[in-house]
């Protein structure tokens, strides 16, 4: 690790995003020639499993804005990615779903994150990895 001042490696949050900045750009620069990026993997794993989901769940779910939720869903959509369709029961919101191309993508793209997390946490135990996901999921 990095020599960090110890104002900085006693604060937790600076911490995860450092770890979080390093897990990203890996995850990043390992799923550009896909032409994808980890946002866009976010809502296709969203998508993968169960029934359609809004596009406002979706944003909500994930963190997004409502702009950039917009966004990611007009281009995976001109992609072939993604379905979206008016929800029947409130006009004002859309239903999504994952296309065939778009499963294929994100199941190639699932395998390419899986090798980077592991290396990413290659210097942990498997003990200790399941104690930092555990701990994370309650901080969140």
């Amino acid at each position: 690790m990095t020599d960090l001042p110890e104002a900085l490696a006693d604060r937790t949050a600076f911490l995860l995003r450092l770890a979080l900045n390093r897990a990203e750009a890996m995850g990043e620069q390992a799923i550009e020639p896909l032409g994808l990026t980890g946002r866009q993997y976010g809502v296709l794993a969203m998508l993968q499993n169960g029934p359609a989901t809004t596009q406002r769940q979706l944003g909500l779910t994930l963190g997004f804005d409502r702009t950039t939720t917009m966004k990611l869903m007009a281009g995976l959509q001109a992609r072939g990615l993604v379905d979206r369709v008016a929800d029947p029961t409130d006009r004002r919101s859309y239903r999504l779903s994952l296309t065939e191309d778009g499963e294929r993508l994100r199941a190639r793209t699932a395998k390419i994150l899986t090798t980077c997390d592991e290396e990413f946490t290659q210097r942990l135990s498997p003990t200790e990895l399941e104690q930092l996901r555990t701990l994370l999921r309650r901080l969140i």
